[in-house]
């Protein structure tokens, strides 16, 4: 292999190991807020809410954030 080829395909590595920041990352006030919900409270609500709903598949994430809504307006209304 030539070197100029060597040297392109090292220059090629080390660009691709760049990290990328996430774009779902919360408003700083969505994230305060949800601080205080513990993953096990929001996923209890979700199930509970894919019961009453009669199970159907393919909606969690719809149950998720609807329990994240509920628990943190449970929490503000509640002055934690």
């Amino acid at each position: 292999m030539p070197k100029s080829t060597q040297t392109t395909q090292s220059t090629m590595t080390t660009t691709r190991t760049r990290t990328r920041k996430s774009p779902m990352t919360p408003a700083t006030s969505t994230a305060s807020s949800l601080s205080s919900l513990s993953h096990a409270d929001i996923a209890n609500r979700a199930y509970e809410l894919f019961l009453a709903a009669g199970a159907p598949h393919g909606r969690d994430l719809e149950h998720w954030l609807q329990a994240e809504r509920e628990l943190r307006t449970r929490s503000v209304s509640a002055g934690n």
